[in-house]
């Protein structure tokens, strides 16, 4: 009975420490800069999803939060485009200059998750 109540009592201590290990979902929030976002990006397999676009291009930095478990690709088109990918549960900014659109994308072998934001430059 004492192995038996002491194996219980370390699951339990197990458990209740598994939530302590678990990146924490970051929540971006608005600045006076924010011109898009911010948002939330659930998506598919080899989905993507534009969440910014511009007809003759805008100075911005995108502000991309991955909350998912694989990594989420991002695509900046302008003068100065850039490709960049945040790995998982990680997060990253980039800027650019006139741009005209950003896509995230999700090339991976399961769903992507993101948060974002796009602030003007």
């Amino acid at each position: 009975m004492k192995i038996q109540s002491g194996f219980v009592a370390l699951v339990l201590t197990l458990g209740l420490a598994a939530p302590a290990f678990a990146a924490p979902k970051a929540n971006l929030t608005s600045t006076n800069n924010t011109i898009a976002g911010p948002g939330t990006a659930p998506f598919a397999i080899g989905g993507s999803e534009r969440i910014f676009s511009h007809p003759t291009g805008s100075d911005v930095c995108v502000t991309v939060v991955n909350t998912g478990k694989v990594s989420v690709g991002v695509s900046i088109t302008g003068v100065s485009s850039a490709s960049i990918d945040v790995p998982a549960g990680g997060s990253k900014a980039v800027c650019s200059d006139d741009t005209t659109a950003i896509d995230l994308t999700c090339t991976q072998e399961t769903a992507c998750a993101a948060q974002w934001r796009v602030d003007d430059n």
